[in-house]
């Protein structure tokens, strides 16, 4: 049986697997970054580390919503200087599931490749390290280069 985190982003839930993620926290302030793509909102500091902050809504041009109470789910890397936080509207609750499905052929496999039934839904589950491995991991690489030279 698996772990998740379920979140809302706008008006829909989707999860991530609770084993990627280091802690939820609430909205701290954040400075932006010059020449940044427009989803990465800036940077935050947390604890004794700076986290480099993710807006899912503006990456995949969800509206925002008023309801709940916005979070910042901060994964696990294997570096530490590309810790990644994700704002989301809400966190909604921790779900144990076994009750997986492959995301159907005839769809386009990005970052959801499965989805989790419950009797009343079904809820899509972001896979973290595709998500992170294209253009949010590819900028921070680059930045790290330019501000090497």
């Amino acid at each position: 049986m698996k772990q998740f985190i379920l979140f809302k982003l706008g008006l829909d839930n989707y999860a991530v697997e609770m084993s990627c993620v280091r802690e939820i926290i609430k909205p701290v302030k954040v400075i932006e970054l010059l020449g940044a793509p427009e989803f990465i909102q800036g940077i935050a500091k947390v604890r004794d580390g700076v986290v480099t902050i993710v807006d899912l809504r503006k990456k995949f041009e969800i509206a925002p919503t008023d309801e709940g109470e916005p979070r910042i789910m901060i994964f696990e890397s294997a570096k530490e200087t590309e810790r990644i936080g994700l704002w989301v509207d809400d966190v909604v609750e921790i779900l144990e599931n076994d009750s997986l499905e492959k995301v159907p052929n005839i769809i386009h496999h990005g970052i959801i490749e499965e989805i989790i039934k419950t009797t009343d839904s079904i809820i899509p589950v972001i896979n973290v390290e595709r998500l992170f491995s294209d253009d949010v991991l590819t900028w921070l690489s680059s930045a790290n280069l330019d501000l090497a030279n």
